[in-house]
């Protein structure tokens, strides 16, 4: 199991690595992943990828996805009835992700190249949104680059959030490195 500062030591590595222009998509995602159990110290200790990340001589964003969910169905017009029939929600599915990729996007647009956008809080959205496709959706509209909080597993390549869902593949860049064969 990585502790926090061997993670930070990780990221801190990547970040000092140059960046080129012509990175495509795939390269631009970081996906910093770490026991489900670090996840208040992973949040806690943000400011420590921020200073990394600024001493590297780039900007940083910082979007947390934690509360999204509920001031998103919060201002729903449904909201009431929701609350009375939750399972209704299965059926605004699309429309939650749709909204989600539309405010990631507007985050990005606030980058530059050379700025990293860190998302964080991704656990929250678990049953509700898939990071897989939030991450395939934006991906060509990352600028500088993505880094994703990860509370989860990563192995050969597979990502599974929480240890709960099925592993997905993405061939974002893992921080720390998959050491496995």
């Amino acid at each position: 199991m990585n502790t926090f500062d061997d993670i930070l030591a990780a990221y801190t590595k990547q970040v000092l690595l140059p960046w080129a222009a012509d990175t495509p998509p795939v390269g631009r995602i970081w996906v910093v992943w770490y026991e489900k159990a670090l996840q208040r110290r992973f949040t806690g200790r943000l400011g420590e990828f921020e200073h990394a990340t600024q001493k590297a001589g780039h900007g940083w964003h910082h979007l947390d996805l934690a509360p999204w969910f509920g001031k998103w169905i919060a201002r729903h017009e449904f909201f009431a009835a929701l609350v009375e029939q939750p399972k209704e929600l299965r059926g605004l599915l699309p429309d939650i992700e749709d909204a989600l990729v539309s405010d990631m996007k507007g985050a990005l647009a606030a980058c530059s190249p050379n700025d990293v956008l860190a998302v964080d809080g991704c656990g929250a959205l678990f049953g509700v949104a898939r990071i897989s496709t939030l991450i395939s959706r934006i991906a060509d509209s990352v600028p500088g680059r993505l880094l994703v909080g990860f509370p989860g597993k990563h192995s050969g390549g597979v990502y599974r959030l929480l240890d709960a869902r099925d592993g997905w593949n993405y061939h974002a860049i893992p921080i720390p490195p998959d050491n496995a064969l």
